[in-house]
């Protein structure tokens, strides 16, 4: 009986945690049960100290004792140093990829850096398309968005959006900021967000755009200005995004786009010319776009026609929608009108005969002198609409070279037609060219019958006018807003703010509800500007700069022997202003990234990745600086 009711006992004891503290070789079974284990020994016992005393005296656990202590532990020695430089490495490895290939390429890329790095810290690298993805959604791009949150945090931005449809159909909306940052001392463009939308209504786009800005802790509120292109639905007077962001910031100032305005004014005033011009533009480029043997028997024939010349041949297709394409296309054909002739002399009749007709079309509108009198005019008038579309496509274009630049070719444009006193000039005097008025009169002399020629030079002349009328028209109608933004901001040169003749009151300076928190302030610190000797100011080093931004980031940090900063009110002010954007062309460089990512073969890549691909790219883009220049910080 006493057996039994001790075995029952000893069943139910527990472990006891405080044993351990005594023999430090002790620790509970992992089995699950309550005994006692012997980590030397390897031997469970049943948990009473009774028991742990006599095997702590056993000799089979003395002998484990002493062997113990004759073994030195291994010390495990960690280099920290190799682990962080992989990681790095695998970091830039994937920039790179993000920037130039597909993502895919890591599977075979990462394989062979290890493979052929044998005894080096890269053959540690081990690096596949799943773990490149991971790198760019989850490392990356989110550090890169962590970053621009605190840089923009609490400033005035301005606001460039644009829609887009994507290969997949998918409907693509991409949101830019500009802003000054305070780390890069300069007006810096940045990549918000691509949102897929499924309605492209104004109520839908605004919510989106809403959601965007909010995700980066700013609000429509404190949105300056505001660009896309003309759509309806983007700028429209009536139930527009504009409309709804009208109602949030009432100060914020719409711009439409000057790229895009620019290249509506060329395509109206085109259509007053023959739709022989669009025929021959289209059909020239079509002709050698998928044939080899063209392209070959018409490079060569212009190397025997014209060895010492260099001029690219007609192969570029046409666009109406591509802003520089135009131009480019009709100088081409006009530089290579002789040969273009010669070949289609010959290509006509060696054609099959479905391709026979048109060139025979071709070759006749070669042929006829007065559409190369169009061509002869056309060609400089809408080479200088792309000049000025090219210069206004810069991210970072100081806004008083943008008015001059502006301003000139509306002048230039409005003094081929009309005097100084804004009366039309007569036909005979209007400023056609000179090349075209040379070639007009080379065709007068070539005719028999001089005036059936100068009636068809004057037909000519008469839809050239109507072209010049129509463009000088429609650069009135579109764009008379933005000069008038840019001639206000142009009052913040240095040229002029420091000037005593030449500076604006303090009431006549751009977007006064910019200054109405700290317009005291303000007013004072513009007041005694003028006054200060900024060329023997140390932070200018004796020159004063050219660009506005690079003038007042420079007053913005300047500080007095107490560490205040005399200017900081204004100098904010001015910066603020200066965030105005100018055109899309930076949403659109963003849909050509789009473009290279997303492309037939990658039609199903989730917008995750396709976000962290386009911040990224857009981040080293829009900073001028290449996957190489990337660096990591952490």
């Amino acid at each position: 009986m006493a057996s039994k009711w001790k075995a029952s006992y000893d069943g139910g004891r527990k472990y006891n945690k405080t044993w351990e503290s005594k023999f430090s070789w002790l620790s509970k079974a992992s089995d699950g049960s309550e005994d006692g284990f012997c980590k030397l020994c390897h031997t469970a016992m049943k948990p009473k100290q009774s028991n742990l005393t006599k095997h702590e005296k056993s000799e089979k656990h003395l002998l484990r004792v002493k062997a113990s202590r004759s073994v030195r532990p291994i010390q495990v020695v960690r280099n920290p140093t190799i682990a962080e430089e992989v990681k790095t490495a695998e970091i830039e490895l994937a920039v790179t990829m993000a920037c130039h290939s597909s993502i895919l390429t890591m599977d075979h890329l990462g394989e062979i850096i290890a493979r052929n790095a044998t005894g080096s810290r890269l053959a540690n690298i081990k690096i596949h398309r799943t773990k490149c993805t991971k790198i760019l959604t989850n490392i990356v791009s989110p550090t890169l968005k962590e970053e621009l949150i605190a840089d923009v945090s609490g400033k005035k931005f301005s606001l460039i959006v644009d829609e887009t449809t994507d290969v997949s159909t998918a409907k693509q909306l991409c949101v830019i900021i500009r802003y000054y940052s305070n780390v890069e001392k300069k007006i810096v463009t940045a990549f918000v967000d691509l949102v897929t939308v499924v309605h492209a209504c104004a109520d839908d786009l605004f919510n989106a755009i809403r959601d965007c800005l909010r995700g980066i802790n700013l609000e429509l509120v404190d949105c300056i200005g505001y660009a896309s292109d003309g759509a309806s639905v983007m700028v429209g007077e009536h139930n527009s995004v504009w409309t709804r962001i009208a109602a949030v910031a009432p100060n914020c100032i719409k711009l439409t786009c000057i790229c895009h305005s620019l290249a509506l004014c060329v395509q109206h005033a085109f259509e007053k010319l023959p739709s022989s011009l669009g025929f021959l533009l289209a059909e020239i480029p079509k002709w050698f776009s998928k044939s080899t043997i063209r392209r070959e028997a018409y490079k060569s024939l212009y190397e025997v026609m014209s060895p010492d010349d260099d001029q690219l041949p007609p192969f570029e297709k046409y666009s109406a929608t591509r802003w520089l394409v135009r131009g480019k296309l009709i100088f081409r054909v006009l530089t290579n009108w002789s040969e273009l002739q010669a070949y289609f002399t010959v290509a006509q009749p060696a054609s099959k005969q479905n391709a026979r007709y048109k060139a025979r079309m071709l070759l006749d509108m070669l042929k006829d002198p007065i559409l190369y009198l169009f061509f002869q005019f056309v060609s400089p008038l809408v080479s200088e609409f792309e000049q000025v579309n090219a210069f206004f496509q810069a991210t970072d274009a100081d806004p008083e070279e943008m008015f001059t630049e502006l301003n000139t070719h509306h002048l230039s444009l409005r003094g081929r037609v009309f005097n100084q006193e804004r009366e039309q000039l007569a036909i005979e005097n209007v400023d056609f060219g000179g090349k075209f008025l040379f070639e007009a009169m080379k065709f007068i002399s070539s005719q028999q019958d001089k005036a059936v020629a100068q009636a068809k030079v004057l037909e000519v002349k008469t839809r050239c006018l109507d072209f010049l009328l129509e463009a000088i028209t429609q650069v009135e109608k579109r764009l008379p807003a933005t000069s008038n933004v840019f001639k206000g901001l142009s009052a913040l040169h240095p040229r002029k703010v420091l000037n005593v003749a030449t500076r604006v009151p303090v009431s006549q300076l751009p977007l006064p509800h910019l200054r109405f928190e700290k317009v005291n302030e303000i007013e004072e610190q513009y007041r005694k500007i003028v006054h200060r000797d900024w060329k023997e100011d140390s932070s200018f080093d004796g020159t004063i700069p050219d660009t506005m931004v690079a003038f007042w980031s420079r007053v913005a940090d300047i500080q007095t022997s107490l560490g205040d900063k005399p200017f900081k009110e204004l100098a904010t002010y001015a910066l603020n202003c200066l965030t105005t954007p100018v055109s899309n062309a930076v949403v659109e460089r963003s849909f050509s990234l789009l473009a290279a990512i997303k492309t037939k073969q990658r039609n199903r890549m989730k917008l995750e990745l396709m976000n962290a691909i386009i911040r990224i790219c857009s981040k080293l883009q829009f900073g001028e600086n290449c996957c190489m220049d990337f660096k990591t910080t952490r």
